[in-house]
C-alpha cells in the first residue's frame, strides 16, 4: 500500500512539472502570473482609495470653481474701473458734455472704449440724461450709437454720483443695469471740468452674459448669474434653471458670507451648484453667482481611473512579461542551440559544431556534445573506409571470377564521375555514384560459372540467367542501407533508351539518369581496352560505335557530352588497360 501511495505521489509531482512545456515557458510563466498578481492587487487597492476620494474631490473642484469665477468677476470689474478712469481723464470730454456735443463725445470716447473691448459706454450730462452711448452688437461685434432717452438716475450707483456721494472708497460705484437694450454689469464715475466742478458722468459695464461666457471657458464649468431676489439674470445652460427655494438672506447676511450646494436637473442632466454673493468693490452685494459642474464628473473620474490604472497593470505586465522573456531567452538560448544541434545529429548530420562560452553547466555540457559529435564524425568515416574497402574487396573478387583486366571498374568510376561533374551533379552525390559503379556487376555473384565463364556463346536460357545479374543487384543491395542509395547503377545499366533493355524495359528518362551515363562509359571502357579474345578497339572507332547507338542503346544528349569530353582527350588509352589481373590463374594447358 505504502508503494502504491509513493507512486501515486511521485505522478502527481510529474504532473506539477508540466512536462510538455518547454524550458523558456517553465521560466517564464511563474515570473508573469507573480507580476500579474502584484500588479492587479496593486491595481484594486490604487483604484479603491481613489474612488473613494473622488466625490472630495468633486466638492473641492466646485469650490474651486467658485473662487475662480468671483476672481474673474473681481478682475472684470477692475478692467471697467480702469477704462472709466482714461475715458474720465481724456481731455476735451468734459467740455464736449458741458456744451452737450454728442459727435464730439462719441470721437473722444472711442478710441478707449475700442481697445479695452468694453461692451457698452455710456455718456451722461449731470442729471443722468444719457448724451452718448455706444453699444457692441452681439452679433456683429460692431459699434452701434443707439438714442437712449430715458433718465438713469433711477439706478443707485447713478444716484449716488448725481447726488456727487463719495465714501471710504472714492467717488466710484459698480451695479447691474437690466434694460431693454441688455443686463450689463456698469462700473461708474464722474467727470470733472477745471474748476473741480461735477460735469457729467461715464458708464462703463460689460454684458453679464459675456462675463458668464468667459467663466465658462476658463472654468469649465456652468454658470448662472441671479440678482439679490434669486431670480436668473443669465445662464449658460440651455434654460434657465429654477430658483433656489432658499432665503437670499443666507447667502447675502452682512456678517457672515457664505457659500451653498444645491442639486439641479438641466436637460435631462444632473448638476450640482454651489451659489455664492457677488460681491463688488464697495462690499456690496449686487447678486448671487452661481456655478455648476454635472454629477457625471464622479462617474466620468471614476471611469477615468480605472482606465488609468488598467493601462498601468498591463504595462506593468507586459514589461514583466518582456523582462522574463528576455532572461528566459537568455538562459535557455544555449539550451535552444544544444537542442537543435542534437536534433540534426539525429537526423545524419555529423557536422555540427556549437559555440561555447563561459564555464558554466551548459557550456561544459556544450563542449561535451562537440566532442560526442566528432567521435561520431571518425567513426562514420571509419565506418564508410571499412565499407568501401569491403566493396573494393568484393569488385576485386569479381574480376578474378569473370576475368576482367585489371582496373576496368576503377576506370569506369573515374570517367563515370567526370561525365557526373560535368552535367552538374552535385558533388555530395559522387561518394554514391562511385560504389554504384563499383558494384554495377555484384548480381553476377549469382550466376553460375558454368554460364559466367562460359566459352562461346550463349543459348537463350543461358542469356536469360544471365539478364538477371541487374535483378539481383537490386534485392542484394536493397538489403544494406547503407548502399541502398547506390542501386539505380547496378539496377538499370543494362535498360536502352528504346526501351530493349533489361530487366525492366525501361525507356528514354525513365532510366535513371546516373545509369544512362555510366551505360555509355561501360561499353566505351570495354570496347578500348584490351581482351583475351580481341584487341582493344581505337578510340575513334569506339566512339563512332556509341553515336551509332545514340537514340537506341544510349542517351543522345548524353553521348553529345562525353563525345566532347573524348575530343578533349581526357579518356584517352593508356597502358593499364592492357595489364592482366596478377590473380587470374591461367587454366592447364591441353596435353
Amino acid at each position: 500500500m505504502e508503494t502504491v501511495h509513493r507512486q501515486i505521489k511521485a505522478g502527481n509531482l510529474r504532473k506539477l512539472q508540466f512536462p510538455h512545456l518547454s524550458i523558456r515557458a517553465k521560466l517564464t510563466l511563474p515570473y508573469v502570473i507573480l507580476s500579474l498578481i502584484i500588479a492587479l492587487g496593486g491595481g484594486l487597492i490604487v483604484t479603491q482609495v481613489v474612488i473613494d476620494s473622488v466625490e472630495d474631490r468633486f466638492s473641492s473642484q466646485l469650490i474651486e470653481t467658485r473662487k475662480l469665477a468671483s476672481e474673474i468677476m473681481v478682475r472684470e470689474e477692475a478692467g471697467l474701473l480702469e477704462t472709466l478712469r482714461l475715458l474720465a481723464y481724456t481731455e476735451g470730454v468734459s467740455q464736449a458734455i458741458e456744451q452737450r456735443d454728442r459727435n464730439r463725445i462719441r470721437e473722444l470716447v472711442f478710441p478707449a472704449t475700442f481697445n479695452a473691448e468694453e461692451d457698452v459706454v455710456l455718456v451722461l450730462d449731470k442729471d443722468s440724461n444719457v448724451l452718448a452711448a455706444l453699444l457692441k452688437s452681439a452679433e456683429t461685434g460692431e459699434y452701434e450709437y443707439p438714442e437712449i432717452t430715458e433718465k438713469l438716475d433711477t439706478l443707485p450707483f447713478v444716484a449716488r454720483l448725481v447726488n456727487q456721494e463719495v465714501d471710504e472708497t472714492g467717488d466710484k460705484y459698480s451695479g447691474v443695469s437690466m434694460a431693454d437694450w441688455g443686463a450689463y454689469f456698469f462700473v461708474s464715475g464722474p467727470v470733472n471740468n477745471e474748476q473741480g466742478e461735477l460735469s457729467g458722468l461715464v458708464l462703463v459695464g460689460k454684458s453679464i452674459d459675456g462675463i458668464a461666457e468667459r467663466i465658462r471657458e476658463e472654468t469649465l464649468c456652468q454658470v448662472t448669474v441671479y440678482d439679490t431676489a434669486f431670480n436668473p439674470i443669465s445662464t449658460t445652460f440651455i434654460e434657465f434653471p429654477a430658483a433656489p427655494g432658499v432665503d437670499p438672506a443666507r447667502l447675502l447676511g452682512v456678517k457672515e458670507k457664505q457659500s451653498l450646494q444645491r442639486n439641479l436637473e438641466i436637460g435631462d442632466i444632473a448638476y450640482t451648484e454651489v451659489l455664492s454673493a457677488w460681491e463688488i468693490r464697495e462690499g456690496e452685494n449686487i447678486g448671487i453667482l452661481g456655478t455648476s459642474l454635472p454629477k457625471t464628473f464622479v462617474v466620468r473620474t471614476s471611469r477615468i481611473t480605472r482606465l488609468n490604472v488598467a493601462w498601468q497593470v498591463i504595462l506593468a505586465t507586459l514589461a514583466a512579461m518582456l523582462l522574463g522573456i528576455l532572461l528566459s531567452r537568455r538562459i535557455t538560448q544555449p539550451i535552444l542551440r544544444l537542442k537543435n544541434a542534437a536534433s540534426q545529429i539525429s537526423t545524419g548530420n555529423l557536422n555540427v559544431h556549437l559555440d561555447t562560452y563561459g564555464t558554466d553547466e551548459v557550456a561544459v555540457l556544450a563542449q561535451s556534445f562537440n566532442e560526442m559529435a566528432a567521435n561520431l564524425r571518425r567513426s562514420e568515416k571509419n565506418l564508410i573506409s571499412a565499407y568501401d574497402k569491403t566493396i573494393e574487396g568484393w569488385v576485386k573478387a569479381l574480376e578474378l571470377r569473370d576475368r576482367e583486366t585489371l582496373g576496368h571498374t576503377l576506370r569506369a568510376a573515374s570517367m563515370t564521375l567526370e561525365l557526373a561533374r560535368r552535367i552538374g551533379i552535385p558533388e555530395a552525390e559522387m561518394p554514391n555514384i562511385r560504389r554504384g559503379v563499383l558494384l554495377h556487376d555484384i548480381g553476377k555473384m549469382g550466376i553460375p560459372d558454368s554460364i559466367l565463364l562460359k566459352h562461346g556463346d550463349l543459348d537463350d536460357w543461358e542469356r536469360k540467367i544471365i539478364e538477371t545479374h541487374p535483378a539481383l543487384a537490386r534485392e542484394m543491395l536493397n538489403q544494406i542501407e547503407f548502399l541502398r542509395p547506390c542501386i539505380d547503377i547496378p539496377a538499370c545499366h543494362h535498360e536502352r533508351w528504346d526501351g530493349l533493355g533489361y530487366p525492366n524495359g525501361l525507356a528514354g528518362e525513365q532510366i535513371p539518369l546516373v545509369a544512362r551515363l555510366f551505360s555509355i562509359v561501360d561499353v566505351w571502357d570495354a570496347l578500348t581496352s584490351q581482351r583475351p579474345y580481341r584487341p582493344a578497339w581505337p578510340n575513334e572507332d569506339a566512339l563512332q560505335y556509341i553515336r551509332e547507338r545514340s537514340g537506341k542503346d544510349f542517351d543522345p544528349g548524353m553521348v553529345e557530352i562525353f563525345a566532347e569530353m573524348v575530343k578533349k582527350r581526357f579518356y584517352d588509352k593508356n597502358d593499364q588497360k592492357t595489364i592482366p589481373n596478377p590473380y587470374l590463374v591461367r587454366e592447364r594447358p591441353n596435353q
